[in-house]
C-alpha cells in the first residue's frame, strides 16, 4: 500500500493499542511504526533494480521482523518516552508492525509475510493506491483523534 495508508493504519494501531492510556501520542507512535517496515525501500540505493524489487517486501514486511523488532524499538521509545513500560510499547510496534505486511498482502505485489520461506502472498483484492479504503479511514482517524 501507499506509505499515507500505512501511516492511517498505523495511526488507528496506535490508538487501539494505548490511546486511552496515552492520548494522541499513540497515534503519533503508531504512524511512524507503521511506516518502518517499508524502510527496505531504501535497498534501491545501494542494489540493481531487480534486487531491490526482490529486497522489498521481504525481510522487514515479516512475522519474524515483527516479533523481533518490536521489543528492540520499545527499548528505544522507552528511552525518552518513560510514560508505559517495554511490555505496552512492544504490543504498540508489534501491531503497527504486523498490521502493515497483512495489508501489503491484500494488493497484487504481495508480500513475504513468512519469510525466510520463499512465499510471497497476494490476495489481489486492493489496489497498491485505493482512495476509497485510505480515505474513509483517514477520516475515522481524524475523528478519533479529535
Amino acid at each position: 500500500m501507499d506509505s499515507l495508508t500505512q501511516i492511517v493504519l498505523g495511526a488507528a494501531v496506535g490508538e487501539a493499542v494505548l490511546g486511552r492510556k496515552i492520548g494522541n501520542r499513540a497515534m503519533l507512535y503508531g504512524a511512524i511504526a507503521g511506516t518502518i517496515p517499508d524502510f527496505d525501500v531504501l535497498a534501491s540505493h545501494v542494489t540493481d533494480t531487480v534486487s531491490a524489487l526482490e529486497i522489498h517486501r521481504g525481510f522487514t514486511h515479516s512475522i519474524f521482523f515483527s516479533v523481533v523488532f518490536a521489543p528492540f524499538f520499545a527499548w528505544l521509545v522507552t528511552r525518552y518516552d518513560t510514560h508505559k513500560s517495554i511490555k505496552d510499547w512492544s504490543w504498540l510496534f508489534f501491531w503497527a508492525f504486523i498490521t502493515h505486511p497483512i495489508l501489503d498482502a491484500h494488493t497484487t505485489w504481495g508480500t513475504q509475510l513468512f519469510w525466510p520461506f520463499d512465499l510471497r502472498l497476494a490476495f489481489k483484492t486492493i489496489f497498491v493506491i485505493d482512495p476509497l479504503y485510505t480515505l474513509p479511514f483517514l477520516m475515522c482517524v481524524i475523528l478519533a483523534m479529535l
